[in-house]
């Protein structure tokens, strides 16, 4: 008897999973530049820094030079280990046995990224100012990884930052005070079709065909702000956006004629909510106090495991055990940045993050994240070479993960007597390092 098996379903993982470590945005992260990430991930006073074209994009309307900003950094991560917990029992075993103890892999890979920002003011004054800010892994273009689909996960830290991501922005000067702005964000959606045709016998060898498509998706951002001389009071809004990945795969034998796989895979690789954000910046003598307050909206996130349908084999879907609970989150910045001397400037902040799962994850998944708090400083020295201003600037984010005790209740996922995926339980929390260095030129 012949075999061919449409192995769609290897191929598609294998697309899924292109590199790895899903969720965060970076410049929400970890900030767009020394001058933003030193204060707090927020917007400064200066109309001329690039960096400021995610938090506050109006206030580039009164810009008058042609500025470049780039940067690089690196971030570690470093979780409490998750050790002797409950990895397989009779609802997900393949082992045979009924409950096998193991570990799960909280040493995740550190993360490269780059950041380039452009300011390009029109012709007259009045028409205001373009921007563009492009973030992205250093090597490459995006890196996923699903995670573990029932052990420990911090899902806001496997891999939601390690992806390109562009923001274009218009802004307009309304007069001297009032300014607007309208832009967009862009995400994508890609969809996989492979077909392969597996022989297993003699006559004839495998072949294949494959077919890919991905989309550019965009999200709406809207800015408005009033500025004096000292002062300057902005809101933001921030589209949703997801970014889906859809395969299908089937396998089939033909002799005697037989479906024994047509499913299809949806994986949410990435998920930036609707953000909310009012802030507030004030100057006086050499000093300047920042502060904003973001409140972000989290009811469509989901984490970014693969779900199987069955579309009509011989093959049982995704249990789907987990229910996420979620919530809406408030988020409050603060920043200072003192003027040393004509050249050098010293800047701090602080960031209280809410985690958006709203769980002491002791029923089935384990999704995990918790509340953070950041503190962020950074320096930055200015000089001229060649008529032009330049900026070097470099910064570091240390974020503290609260602690959080983790006791799985007692059952199995499918209700029946035993132990759940993760138990008796174990601890949340660690940090997160990050290192920033680059260079701001005004022509």
């Amino acid at each position: 008897m012949k075999i061919r098996t449409m192995a769609r379903l290897t191929i598609a993982l294998s697309l899924i999973s292109w590199n790895s470590s899903v969720l965060a945005s970076y410049p929400e992260y970890f900030g767009t530049g020394s001058n933003t990430s030193s204060i707090g991930n927020q917007s400064n006073l200066n109309t001329d820094d690039p960096s400021n074209a995610y938090y506050l994009l109006a206030l580039s309307a009164w810009s008058q030079k042609l500025t470049l900003s780039a940067s690089i950094s690196t971030t570690s991560h470093s979780f409490e280990p998750i050790t002797n917990i409950v990895t397989e029992n009779s609802t997900n075993g393949q082992s045979g046995s009924d409950v096998v103890y193991g570990d799960a892999d909280t040493d995740y890979e550190n993360s490269n990224n780059a950041v380039v920002a452009i300011i390009l003011p029109l012709r007259e004054k009045e028409y205001g100012a373009a921007s563009l800010l492009f973030t992205a892994p250093i090597g490459g273009l995006a890196e996923t990884n699903s995670g573990h689909p029932t052990l420990p996960e911090y899902s806001m830290y496997r891999s939601r930052y390690r992806r390109t991501q562009m923001y274009f922005n218009y802004a307009l000067p309304l007069g001297d005070h009032w300014a607007v702005s309208l832009g967009a964000h862009m995400g994508f959606q890609a969809s996989a079709r492979v077909n392969t045709q597996v022989s297993l016998g003699d006559d004839y060898g495998s072949s294949g065909n494959a077919k890919t498509k991905i989309d550019p998706s965009f999200g709406a951002i809207a800015s408005v702000i009033y500025k004096t001389e000292d002062s300057q009071i902005g809101f933001t809004f921030q589209q949703e956006m997801k970014s889906n990945l859809e395969a299908v795969a089937t396998g089939e034998i033909s002799d005697p004629p037989l479906t024994l796989i047509n499913i299809g895979l949806e994986n949410m690789i990435y998920y930036d909510p609707h953000i909310l954000r009012a802030s507030f910046a004030k100057s006086w003598d050499e000093w300047e106090l920042f502060t904003s307050l973001e409140y972000q909206m989290w009811e469509n996130y989901k984490a970014p495991l693969i779900q199987i349908d069955n579309l009509g084999g011989s093959v049982r879907a995704s249990d789907d055990y987990e229910r996420l609970q979620l919530k809406n989150i408030w988020i409050p910045k603060v920043g200072v940045k003192w003027k040393a001397t004509e050249s050098l400037s010293l800047m701090t902040g602080m960031i209280y993050r809410q985690s958006p799962l709203d769980s002491d994850f002791s029923q089935s998944g384990n999704t995990i994240d918790t509340d953070s708090f950041i503190l962020t400083s950074g320096l930055t020295y200015d000089f001229k070479l060649f008529n032009k201003d330049i900026q070097l600037g470099v910064s570091a984010q240390y974020h503290h993960l609260f602690e959080e005790e983790v006791q799985k209740t007692s059952g199995q996922e499918n209700g029946q007597a035993g132990l759940k995926i993760g138990a008796p339980g174990y601890k949340i929390g660690g940090h997160v390092i990050m290192a920033m260095g680059g260079l701001k030129v005004s022509f």
